[in-house]
């Protein structure tokens, strides 16, 4: 149910709004404890490691992605209304940076020449026909991309 066109009133926005007439933080100004306040405790300094610990070098952080690593892909195995047929689906390209529809279907008809197999590609995955994900997976890892899921 809508209300009748007689009772909704327009917002006039032509002319500049009114300055609020009050402010709720205007009483603290006048308040004296915040007067007596203590300052802020400084932020504590990170100090140099003692005499015997600096000529040890510090521990090295494994990086997460190796340095020639394109990015992380998934394999998934399936056969789901594909009549009993297996196909192996690579997806994971939404957290690759740079990944378009362009490169998506470069990388599907690389993978499907090579491997000689049919396939398609739709939104962010590749689909490639037969139960192959170890050839996949030794595939992508040689493009420079990190392979979980399905690899054997």
């Amino acid at each position: 149910m809508s209300r009748p066109k007689e009772s909704r009133q327009k917002v006039d926005v032509s002319r500049p709004a009114a300055p609020l007439q009050f402010n709720p933080f205007a009483q603290l100004d006048g308040l004296d404890a915040l007067k007596n306040l203590a300052p802020a405790p400084e932020p504590e300094v990170k100090k140099a490691p003692p005499a015997s610990e600096a000529g040890k070098a510090p521990k090295a952080i494994k990086p997460a992605i190796p340095k020639n690593s394109r990015g992380r892909l998934i394999l998934r195995r399936e056969t789901k209304d594909r009549g009993g047929k297996i196909v192996v689906v690579v997806y994971g390209f939404a957290e690759l940076p740079g990944a378009n529809a362009v490169m998506i279907g470069d990388l599907a008809r690389e993978l499907k020449g090579k491997l000689g197999c049919g396939g398609s590609f739709d939104r962010q995955e590749i689909v490639l026909q037969g139960d192959r994900c170890a050839e996949v997976c030794a595939l992508l890892e040689t493009l420079g991309f990190r392979v979980d899921g399905v690899k054997a």
